[in-house]
């Protein structure tokens, strides 16, 4: 049985105080922050349009984007996120409200960020080895800045903060260090490799993601004792073990299962479609909605490349993202090149089942979400998965 839940992610503006090199926002044109007043139209119209054409939804994991949010003004922000909780607890049963931050700012903005967001979903982003990640062109200051923030979050709230690290040609070889460092802390982590949003990217190969990837999973396979996304997601399912809908999991239904809304109101399946201008659903400010487009994403679910529907690893990949497919060769339904490297990827994951066993592969799974539900008290808060870049 699958949870019925969807992704929701609201960029509330794309202004940031950082300029990291591959950000896939335009994170360095400010622009105006979405009114209330806009947002709760949009939310509105959003769904409306949303949920009738998807299976029903009891569980809505929404998430508040940028840019970034710790440049907005702390009572809007409060007031952004009341909209939120209300509109859409309207529309579902429940809704969990998270956001993704670099944390850079003041103890007192920390401190009103974690009053605002519900506890335990609040998600950041590191780079410990490359330039990419900068403050005003300083790596070394962003890293500074976004660790003094994440421990003081850590300090006050007790909890270890959920992290997203972004991996290219430069940084791809580090893979297993930052798993190491993330280990060690015991900090969550959701791996991600690079994509072209607005700005160029040092591209990664597929061969190089596979390789380094697989070095990862031989180490974390049934000793890690730290959540690593999505090898887990990618692991339980091919465990046969419950794995909710929300998040990225690179599945073709994701037209039904994620919505993205912009600062102008545009609206698109995730922020990734958005980053890269793809498969635009109308605009919830003006009362758009393209039911063509939406048609033509959800075929995605049986339209896709007939090399993938004869794949061994087709049941777990389901034909990789498709903003990949789009940015690739222009199609929302072909294999997109990382193919190669889910490949290698889901082999590894499959050898080391067999090598160590289900019920060993099964209880150490269970032991890692465990230790999570020991530091997290899942029954009043839900973490989100974050997926930004």
């Amino acid at each position: 049985m699958k949870y019925p839940g969807f992704n929701l992610h609201i960029r509330l503006t794309t202004a940031c105080n950082a300029d990291c090199s591959y950000c896939s926002c335009e994170s360095d044109v400010p622009s105006d922050r979405m009114l209330i007043d806009d947002l709760q139209k949009s939310l509105t119209f959003a769904l409306d349009k949303f949920l009738p054409r998807t299976s029903e939804k009891t569980y809505c994991g929404a998430e508040v984007i940028g840019g970034e949010v710790m440049v907005l003004p702390t009572e809007y922000l409060k007031q952004a996120v009341e909209a939120i909780r209300e509109v859409v607890g309207s529309k579902v049963e429940r809704v969990d409200v998270g956001c993704q931050s670099n944390l850079i700012g003041s103890k007192k903005k920390i401190d009103a960020l974690r009053g605002i967001i519900d506890e335990h979903s609040i998600g950041t982003s590191k780079d410990s080895f490359t330039n990419k990640r900068t403050v005003n062109g300083d790596a070394d200051k962003y890293r500074e800045l976004a660790t003094k923030g994440a421990n003081y979050l850590s300090e006050i709230s007790g909890d270890t903060i959920g992290t997203v690290i972004v991996f290219d040609k430069d940084n791809i070889d580090k893979v297993v260090d930052e798993y190491r460092i993330a280990e060690k802390a015991q900090t969550r982590i959701t791996i991600r490799p690079v994509f072209a949003g607005k700005h160029s990217i040092d591209y990664l190969e597929p061969k190089l993601l596979g390789k380094y990837w697989k070095e990862l999973i031989d180490e974390w396979f049934v000793d890690g004792r730290t959540a690593v996304e999505p090898l887990m997601r990618m692991t339980k399912s091919m465990l046969g073990m419950r794995t909710a809908e929300v998040g990225c999991p690179y599945w073709r239904s994701c037209s039904a299962n994620s919505l993205n809304i912009e600062p102008n109101g545009d609206i698109y399946t995730c922020q990734e479609m958005a980053d890269v201008g793809a498969g635009k659903l109308g605009n919830a400010i003006s009362g758009e909605w393209d039911d063509e487009m939406y048609l033509t994403l959800s075929k995605r679910q049986t339209n896709i490349d007939q090399e993938c529907q004869q794949c061994q690893w087709y049941k777990y990949c389901q034909g990789g993202c498709m903003m990949e497919s789009f940015t690739e060769t222009g199609s929302f339904y072909s294999r997109p090149n990382n193919c190669m490297a889910w490949k290698v990827i889901f082999k590894s994951i499959d050898d080391n089942i067999k090598k160590y066993g289900e019920k060993v592969s099964i209880n150490w799974i269970d032991k890692i979400e465990k230790l999570e539900d020991l530091r997290v008290d899942h029954s009043k808060s839900k973490f989100i998965e974050v997926v930004t870049q």
